[in-house]
């Protein structure tokens, strides 16, 4: 199971690192960014942490909760989905915690791909 884990999030790895270096605009204008407020997808790295953190804090798994109260303890890499992802692909994590954060993260990803990918991505 952990070898499945660690595939899997290997192909969100590689996901996320195709969808960070898209943009998507805010407000009017085009793809450019011109007449609106032009983020990169990876702008939204923290926000995604912040959320699973937040779930991670609330549930009933003691392994989970016990993660994310350590995590927030320790300092935080400039980029916390990235760290979190190469952890799960190199089963650094606890396997309880990697089978929780796994589908969290395939479906938040999958949404953004869906979203703003690139054509035939999702």
């Amino acid at each position: 199971m952990a070898d499945d884990l660690a595939h899997k999030a290997g192909a969100l790895l590689d996901l996320w690192s195709q969808l960070s270096a898209h943009h998507v605009v805010l407000g009017s204008g085009c793809a450019c960014g011109v007449g609106g407020v032009s983020l990169r997808l990876e702008d939204f790295e923290l926000d995604i942490v912040g959320y699973l953190e937040d779930a991670g804090l609330r549930c009933e798994v003691a392994a989970v909760v016990g993660f994310f109260q350590a995590l927030q303890a320790a300092p935080q890499p400039s980029q916390p989905l990235l760290a979190l992802l190469h952890d799960m692909q190199q089963e650094r994590l606890p396997g309880e915690v990697a089978a929780w954060l796994l589908p969290r993260l395939e479906r938040t990803l999958r949404s953004f791909a869906e979203l703003h990918g690139p054509k035939g991505q999702g």
